[in-house]
C-alpha cells in the first residue's frame, strides 16, 4: 500500500462546515439567570447600604457591603455552572 492511500480525510472544519460550529446559549445582552441573580441582589445591598447611611448605622451600612460582596460570589458561581452568557471564543480575541 501507498503513503497516500493509508491517509485518512482531515477532520471537517468549522471554517468549511459552519453546521458543526458550537451553539452557545443566546440570553440577548447579558439577561441570565446569573446576571439577574447578581444585579437583584447588588441592588438589595445598595438599598440596604443608602438607608444605614440615613440613618447612621455602621451596622447596616456594612451588612449592605456585605450583600453586595455576596452579590459578586454569587453571580461568578452561576456563571461558571453554566447560568451565565456564553462567550464565543472568537469574541474574546
Amino acid at each position: 500500500m501507498s503513503d497516500v492511500t493509508k491517509r485518512q480525510s482531515p477532520r471537517p472544519s468549522t471554517l468549511t462546515e459552519p453546521s458543526l460550529r458550537r451553539q452557545p446559549r443566546e440570553y440577548h445582552h447579558g439577561r441570565s439567570p446569573a446576571s439577574w441573580v447578581g444585579s437583584m441582589t447588588a441592588l438589595a445591598g445598595a438599598l440596604i447600604g443608602t438607608i444605614g447611611f440615613f440613618v447612621s448605622s455602621f451596622g447596616v451600612i456594612v451588612t449592605g457591603f456585605v450583600i453586595i460582596g455576596v452579590a459578586l460570589v454569587a453571580t461568578v458561581i452561576l456563571r461558571s455552572l453554566g447560568f451565565g452568557q456564553a462567550v464565543d471564543a472568537e469574541e474574546d480575541r
